[in-house]
């Protein structure tokens, strides 16, 4: 199961996520960034899914890193007037 069909379980408001951006670094490299409502949010879905997916990416060759920091998020006005809905 890759990220993209966790999608909708996880963009709703039980599954706490808010924002998933991907960047191409290279073509065998891909950061990610999560934005979660809360903590607790990250820590579920951990348990119930992505411990098993990131040891999966490693077993495969992946190289997987983790940061967890509390974020400030600055937000365009453009955003807030566009009624931005996430899918």
């Amino acid at each position: 199961m890759s990220l993209k069909n966790m999608s909708e379980e996880l963009f709703n408001e039980n599954g706490g996520l808010l924002i998933r951006c991907f960047t191409e670094v290279s073509d065998t490299q891909i950061d990610m960034f999560h934005l979660w409502k809360d903590k607790s949010y990250l820590l579920k879905t951990r348990t119930k899914f992505s411990n098993k997916f990131w040891k999966d990416i490693k077993e495969m060759g992946g190289i997987v890193s983790k940061s967890e920091v509390k974020t400030v998020v600055e937000m365009s006005k453009l955003i807030h007037n566009a009624n931005v809905q996430v899918k």
